[in-house]
């Protein structure tokens, strides 16, 4: 049977990620989209209080799907850990991760990517800057910086990559019959691993490459078993509890200072580390069920999350530039303008061929598994 709760959990992130990148735009703390404006630095608080962890969870619940994604391909039940993974499974997988994953990230980057980065050129001078560069070596910087959202594609595609010689050496799944122990105290005591991967292999405050194999690998191995989910149902208002405090204090604490750059510290670690907890569980608690509302954002939230950025970015520009809006309004008209515009856009691309296979927004017929 489908896990309802984890579509929900994906399409509630990625509303969340635009939240971020509006807050972020207009920050007083000075995070690294921040167009240094006049934001409300009151509202610094929810950029304190959403970023550390919505992306960590998007990769448990990525390493969860993996495990449901694995069990289709051998016809077994999700919950069956009693089928060898042989190389017809693991060859299905990286294929379907190729069309879902890598082809919609270089679209992305080709497509979509230019426009996010002569705006970012432009407003950074970095013409200039790499004046003396070879025109192909500014090329590349151009890509690189108009990446935008796309990095989650092409670190999600890596780690399956990497996933692949986990399936390779353990092909009676062992590892996964052990994450089905963990208890309660186990699940706490993840905390440690979890703070330690995050302190490795950490790139330009995005490619937290370590962290998020790892996070990947629990959601596959740990999470994905029915005990396990079970625990974090039981336990979700306490896990809530001491998310919500740990969060406060790591906010109060870190206050002025990029929220970006502080995601590593213990504080920062034990407060995602919580809301993880917590988000899995209150979602498989409550929201494990769909509706209509449910059932368009799990099919678009994908082409909402792609298609967001680039407008964003421009609206924003243009409010701090051509308009003399209340600060409150930049805000409120930047978010509604790109979510309204990614809308726009994914029904649009969404209708047209190859576009729609590019950016892997075919409509998927409804499933019950």
């Amino acid at each position: 049977m489908r896990k309802h709760y984890l579509d929900n959990i994906r399409w509630f992130i990625i509303l969340l990620v635009l939240v971020d990148h509006t807050v972020c735009i207009f920050s007083a703390c000075k995070s690294p989209m921040s167009y240094n404006t006049n934001g409300i630095e009151a509202l610094d608080s929810i950029g304190y209080l959403i970023y550390p962890w919505f992306m960590p969870c998007l990769f448990v619940v990525a390493g969860m799907s993996a495990r449901y994604a694995i069990a289709k391909y051998a016809g077994k039940n999700s919950a069956d850990t009693d089928f060898i993974i042989g190389k017809d499974i693991r060859k299905r997988f990286i294929k379907e991760r190729r069309r879902k994953l890598l082809i919609p990230f270089l679209a992305y980057l080709v497509l979509i990517g230019p426009f996010a980065a002569e705006l970012s050129f432009r407003t950074t001078n970095a013409e200039e800057t790499f004046a003396a560069l070879p025109k192909a070596v500014i090329f590349l910087i151009r890509i690189v910086n108009g990446m935008g959202p796309a990095w989650f594609l092409i670190q999600l595609f890596l780690i399956s990559w990497i996933f692949l010689l986990f399936l390779k050496l353990d092909k009676n799944q062992k590892l996964l019959q052990w994450g089905e122990r963990v208890n309660i105290w186990g699940l706490l005591l993840l905390y440690i691993p979890v703070f330690l991967a995050a302190q490795v292999l950490y790139v330009a405050y995005t490619f937290r490459n370590a962290l998020y194999l790892l996070l990947f690998l629990m959601g596959y191995y740990i999470f994905s078993h029915d005990k396990v989910q079970e625990i974090c149902k039981k336990y979700a208002f306490l896990f809530l509890g001491a998310g919500l405090l740990s969060g406060v204090a790591q906010m109060l604490l870190y206050w002025g200072k990029a929220y970006q750059y502080i995601v590593n510290e213990p504080l920062v670690m034990l407060f995602t580390w919580f809301m993880i907890l917590a988000l899995l569980g209150i979602f498989g608690r409550f929201f494990d069920k769909t509706n209509e509302i449910t059932e368009y954002f799990t099919e678009n939230s994908f082409g909402i999350y792609l298609f967001h950025y680039v407008p964003i970015v421009y609206i924003a520009y243009f409010l701090d530039t051509r308009c003399k809006l209340p600060d409150i309004f930049n805000y409120l008209f930047t978010f509604a303008g790109a979510f309204l515009a990614a809308v726009v856009l994914t029904e649009l691309i969404k209708r047209i061929p190859w576009l729609n296979t590019l950016f892997g927004l075919k409509k998927k017929a409804k499933m019950n598994e």
